[in-house]
């Protein structure tokens, strides 16, 4: 069966002082597939990118040169997309908001075609008496506000950065790692919600996201914090 697939134009425009309105470039999108729908449905999932100077100007602390060839790839089979999940360590600012300008420029030919859906990580909200679930400095003071201001999720409350979405024959739970998800706290009873509602007839791809790894053998470096299964041993 064919599905229709309807696709939406937009420009963005800045009105001036003058009232003069200066235009961006028309931009398109496809709407998504409603739940259940049985389509070719292609999803990408990465963490940890960052960004970089294109131009080899200095960069802030020269975190992830390696981002650019990520964004160039995603560009590239931007027409074999229908959806993105950067699931945490997004731009790795740490507190710098000049780099959140940047790395929105350079995934915008990206955010302006397809959903761009983001998951917290400890470079977007961690900070000691924070309300996050480790006490490290990763975010350089942000707790989550930039990340949580410039990329809209539907959570039920902005500062938590979990949520569920239907996306055609998927059901994704994207949980947020940086808070606590152990039982009888409010994320573990979104992720039984979420984890037990999906009916897996109409929807049988069930996709669990978190930033932290759920479990690793090292008890070096990241281990000094645990995984996002550690907390359940507390």
């Amino acid at each position: 069966m064919q599905f229709l697939s309807y696709r939406y134009y937009y420009k963005i425009g800045h009105r001036l002082r003058n009232g003069q309105v200066i235009w961006g470039k028309p931009k398109s999108f496809r709407a998504p597939p409603y739940p259940g729908q049985k389509s070719l449905q292609r999803v990408v999932i990465f963490g940890d990118m960052g960004k970089d100077e294109r131009d080899g100007s200095n960069e802030y602390q020269n975190y992830q040169p390696a981002s650019l060839n990520t964004t160039d790839a995603l560009i590239r089979d931007l027409d074999n997309t229908d959806i993105v999940f950067h699931i945490g360590d997004i731009s790795y600012a740490n507190g710098y908001l000049s780099q959140w300008d940047q790395f929105t420029q350079q995934v915008e030919p990206i955010t302006s075609r397809v959903p761009y859906m983001m998951a917290s990580g400890n470079h977007e909200r961690d900070f000691p008496n924070s309300g996050s679930l480790y006490n490290g400095t990763d975010s350089g003071g942000e707790c989550g506000v930039p990340a949580e201001t410039m990329y809209y999720v539907p959570t039920e409350k902005r500062d938590n950065y979990w949520y569920s979405m239907d996306y055609g024959m998927f059901r994704f739970c994207v949980a947020d790692s940086e808070h606590d998800w152990r039982e009888g706290t409010e994320q573990y009873s979104f992720l039984d919600r979420c984890l037990g509602s999906v009916d897996r007839a109409r929807q049988p791809w069930l996709v669990f996201i978190a930033h932290r790894v759920l479990g690793y053998s090292s008890g070096f470096f990241y281990g000094f914090d645990g995984t996002f299964a550690e907390p359940m041993a507390r």
